[in-house]
């Protein structure tokens, strides 16, 4: 019993020293990103707390609340300005580690799984450096949330807990577009168990996906974001499908040994989609599980998101793959959980192994954006 009081102080302190650790710089001196050249921040400055609050970034075209806050804090404090957009950005990071340890997930239902879903969020590949304290991804942040909110086991929450519960769905979909999106995997929730619980959850999770969706069809300038070519599919596969395993050091020395061509790539990057909607097809077949489709739905739909959404016509990734990344994991741990055969327990095993191996070498050291995160951009 006192080990146990004192294992989660310990474990959270090591958890702050590793944060602090990959990027010392970032908490010393603010990190690369200027929140001072930043349109919030200049909106902030020039008017009251609720614009501020309210504000919507006219090419963004959806809504923000946390990142208008932090700005809005960050005009009332300009000495502090940069360290207050990287400890508030650290704060949810940790406050999102504290909620899983805490919480009782359908997923994540024991100290051992808990603890590897935050290692993962922290350590693996998908975690790259571009999103790493600071408050313009935030959204990035709770959108992960997001995902980690749609496997709450609903049946032990009570009383304020339940509402509770209910206010970060709505918040963390307000902060976020990656966040609000999850909506329509609350409602696929609602169709797979019809009660009340999930029927709140879901018009909860409904409303930011309509207030975004409402800012979006009034700003005509967003249509010129979609934009396609087949170089998009390429860079889905190796950020989306290959870079949240194996990093970018393995797939690259691949690349370069065997002199790999366009075409090999284009071959490549077909293969290992319709490898993965097999697998998909298999899996929702075989198990009759409603967590793994929940969790394919979700991956689906993101990844869906970022190749419609993505700024530019041929890459998903850096920001873009973090989320899908990260859900992709979180598949194979379920796969892992529900497998008898032990070659395949052993394959899930070693994919997951694999991504916090690589993701280790790549926290701090071997990072291939290592200079975001020595502040040198």
């Amino acid at each position: 019993m006192t080990k146990s009081k004192f294992f989660f102080p310990s474990f959270f302190l090591l958890l702050a020293f590793l944060i602090f650790f990959r990027s010392p710089c970032f908490f010393l001196d603010g990190g690369y990103w200027q929140i001072k050249y930043d349109s919030y921040y200049d909106y902030s400055l020039k008017n009251n707390f609720l614009r501020s609050i309210l504000y919507v970034y006219d090419y963004g075209g959806y809504f923000e609340f946390t990142r208008n806050i932090v700005s809005k804090i960050a005009t009332y404090l300009p000495f502090f300005s940069q360290r207050i957009d990287t400890y508030f950005s650290s704060i949810i990071y940790l406050a999102i580690f504290s909620y899983v340890y805490f919480s009782k997930s359908l997923i994540f239902y024991n100290k051992n799984y808990k603890i590897l879903i935050i290692f993962l969020i922290l350590f693996s590949p998908a975690m790259t450096p571009e999103i790493w304290l600071t408050v313009p991804h935030i959204k990035t942040y709770f959108g992960l949330f997001t995902f980690l909110l749609l496997f709450q086991d609903s049946s032990v929450l009570k009383g304020y807990k339940k509402i509770f519960y209910r206010f970060l769905i709505l918040f963390s979909g307000l902060s976020s577009i990656y966040a609000s999106v999850f909506a329509s995997i609350f409602f696929l929730k609602l169709l797979l168990e019809k009660n009340k619980d999930n029927f709140l959850n879901f018009l909860c999770s409904l409303l930011p996906l309509i207030i975004n969706i409402f800012i979006f069809l009034n700003l005509s300038n967003n249509a010129s974001r979609f934009a396609f070519n087949f170089e998009k599919i390429e860079s889905f596969s190796y950020n989306i499908l290959i870079r949240p395993i194996f990093g970018s050091s393995i797939p690259k020395f691949f690349y370069n040994k065997f002199n790999i061509t366009n075409i090999e790539i284009v071959l490549i990057a077909i293969f290992l989609i319709i490898l993965l909607l097999i697998t998909f097809a298999y899996k929702i077949l075989q198990k009759k599980d409603k967590i793994i489709l929940l969790i394919i739905a979700s991956f689906i739909l993101h990844s869906a998101f970022v190749l419609i959404g993505s700024l530019y016509p041929n890459f998903v990734g850096g920001r873009y793959s973090v989320i899908p990344g990260i859900i992709l994991l979180s598949l194979f741990i379920r796969f892992y959980q529900l497998e008898n055969r032990y070659f395949f327990k052993y394959l899930y095993a070693s994919l997951i192994f694999m991504s916090l191996l690589t993701g280790i070498a790549e926290y701090k050291y071997f990072s291939p954006l290592s200079y975001m995160l020595d502040c040198k951009l």
